[in-house]
């Protein structure tokens, strides 16, 4: 494998007490982690893995993980499917992300893609990775790899504030706590994707059902909203985490050259179609 050494200092890092008490207000994570290096023409892409005893182990997961992330990272399907129903004022919605059509490469890993840099954290591990041939276009030796304390008491700021860019769309990605921190930032990172793929807009169906059983009820509303899209360009740049809500966050981002490019993305053009109806 190809890898430049990691960061002898990127020593094992609790979020959490043993005893579940948060420990402090700051998180020691990665430069390149919580920001990722913007190098012109370099595909820089995020790596995961849960620690293992074998070294083997975690080295080809974490080339897995690079393979799957940077194939992403230049095409992906996403389907977005958001239901919900309306009733006494109360809305109660689900959001389902389906991502296909992903080309990866599961062979010869170790030949196409280098681990720059990799971190402990509580029972994961943080990477960031590239593609082999493209070291030989830029000093990988310039990322920082060194540590910044993020602020976990309230969410980044980009989040309440979402970046603006010309020929850029950003979608912010939100994860409540998971079994370990890499799963809810692998889960941040789709719902990103996802939020650009929902700003298309590309097919919405309402499917609106209003009746009433008996005079003590009231008005019932189903909700159905439907996205799909073929995303390119499209790169996780930060992370985040709040420590008061547990939640996990990741921004994405998607280069569009032209209105030509956004239209060559949609699969399916616009189509509105609502339903409504009485339950005797």
């Amino acid at each position: 494998m190809s890898c430049v050494p990691v960061n002898p200092n990127a020593a094992y890092n609790d979020i959490q007490n043993s005893n579940g008490s948060q420990r402090n207000e700051f998180l020691k994570l990665p430069a390149w982690f919580v920001e990722k290096p913007d190098i012109e023409g370099i595909n820089l892409a995020y790596a995961y893995s849960s620690q293992y005893w074998n070294n083997d182990t975690e080295k080809t997961k974490l080339l897995l993980s690079a393979a799957e992330n940077i194939a992403k990272s230049k095409r992906i399907k996403m389907t977005v499917t958001q239901t919900g129903t309306l009733q006494t004022g109360k809305f109660v919605g689900k959001t389902d992300i389906v991502e296909s059509e992903i080309k990866k490469v599961e062979e010869n890993l170790e030949n196409l893609y280098t681990i720059i840099d990799q971190f402990h954290l509580e029972k994961c591990i943080l990477a960031l990775a590239v593609e082999t041939s493209q070291l030989q276009s830029f000093n990988s030796k310039t990322i920082n790899t060194g540590f910044v304390q993020l602020n976990i008491q309230s969410p980044p700021d980009w989040v309440m504030m979402p970046p603006v860019r010309k020929g850029f769309v950003f979608g912010i990605g939100v994860a409540q706590d998971h079994s370990s921190p890499e799963k809810a930032w692998i889960v941040a990172e789709k719902n990103a994707r996802a939020d650009i793929a929902f700003q298309n807009n590309l097919r919405m169906i309402d499917v609106n059902e209003d009746y009433q059983r008996s005079m003590w009820e009231w008005l019932v509303r189903h909700h159905k909203t439907m996205s799909t899209v073929l995303l390119r360009n499209v790169a996780i740049i930060r992370h985040g985490y709040c420590k008061t809500d547990r939640t996990y966050y990741a921004l994405a981002r998607m280069r569009v050259i032209n209105a030509e490019e956004t239209l060559e993305n949609n699969i399916i053009g616009n189509n509105r179609q609502s339903k409504r109806g009485k339950d005797g």
